[in-house]
């Protein structure tokens, strides 16, 4: 990230990076909090772990929490702002107008491109009737993510799921394993398992960028692991850590995993992983998102393979004309 970039994102008054207290990660995740937004980016873990990619600011206008940043789409520089987050779990059509036409006119201001992104579908109406004639949507299918239930993917029960079951059942027949929480002693072994993976197939650039974020991601959030919202799944064989999951609550009945690492040189490891991640859940927890495949076709084919539950659909919003 350039100097100038860093400049042109400074669009929102707060440098995400620099959100590290304890207040304000109390008062942000009111507006986390505030309402389900069915997005598995749509938590302050999540915007933490992903701050330096996208060089993430953020600032409260109004009766909103506003996240904006500036990437490279298509040759350009375009400014970005995610669906503007309430505290109250309610919008106000005239007051979200106005936010969001504040954010962009300081993009206008500097003759960036400016679009909403990853709006999440239940909430397309709400941005609708706010800004009227002026905005129109369009559907982004690989930033869609998976919604699985949970006691599916414990017992992978089902004609549907029969191949992975017999997989898992290789996996349980042929080898002795512990699973247990994660801990922030395990760091070594998590980054040197991510290493493993990350050298054990020929990997596209995007591929390959998109694991080197995850690496950093992992060191992040193996500081929240004493946060009761964070949950965690390591999976030992002979002593060595060979698979591990790591997500958090999503909403009163969904959990998200945000990531899922296994040494495939053990049939079935990652049925096995999924399978006791979601056993260590709490009973209330009756969804997995397991994110989207960044179109991605290998990935895309491995969720599909898994027969969600539901799609998290995800919108993009363009000014008319621009």
């Amino acid at each position: 990230m350039t100097e100038e970039t860093h400049k042109e994102n400074r669009i929102l008054k707060g440098k995400f990076e620099d959100c590290l207290t304890r207040e304000d990660m109390d008062l942000m995740n009111e507006y986390y909090r505030g309402l389900d937004y069915d997005g598995a980016g749509y938590t302050f873990l999540a915007s933490h772990l992903w701050r330096q990619d996208y060089d993430l600011y953020w600032e409260i206008i109004g009766d909103y929490l506003c996240l904006g940043f500036v990437g490279f789409y298509d040759g350009r520089t375009v400014g970005s702002m995610a669906m503007p987050m309430t505290r109250t779990g309610t919008y106000d059509p005239a007051e979200l107008r106005r936010v969001i036409l504040e954010v962009k006119r300081r993009y206008d201001e500097r003759n960036i491109p400016f679009i909403i992104r990853n709006i999440p579908a239940h909430l397309v109406p709400v941005v609708a009737e706010a800004l009227g004639d002026m905005i129109e949507f369009e559907h982004d299918r690989d930033a869609d993510e998976y919604v699985y239930e949970k006691q599916k993917l414990i017992t992978l029960s089902g004609r549907a799921l029969h191949k992975k079951k017999n997989h898992m059942n290789f996996f349980l027949k042929n080898y002795k394993y512990e699973a247990r929480p994660v801990t922030k002693e395990m760091l070594p072994e998590l980054i040197a398992l991510t290493e493993r993976v990350r050298a054990h197939k020929d990997r596209s650039e995007e591929e390959l960028r998109s694991l080197d974020s995850e690496k950093n991601a992992i060191n992040e959030i193996i500081h929240y692991l004493d946060e009761p919202y964070i949950y965690t799944t390591a999976i030992y064989i002979d002593g060595k850590l060979e698979a591990y999951a790591l997500g958090e609550q999503l909403s009163s009945d969904t959990a998200v995993e945000h990531f899922e690492k296994g040494n495939t040189e053990y049939r079935g490891i990652y049925q096995v992983v999924c399978s006791e991640f979601c056993k260590s859940l709490p009973d209330e927890i009756l969804y997995i998102n397991r994110e989207e495949d960044m179109g991605f076709p290998n990935l895309r084919h491995a969720k599909e393979a898994l027969k969600p539950h539901h799609m998290a659909e995800k919108y993009h919003g363009y000014f008319v004309g621009e």
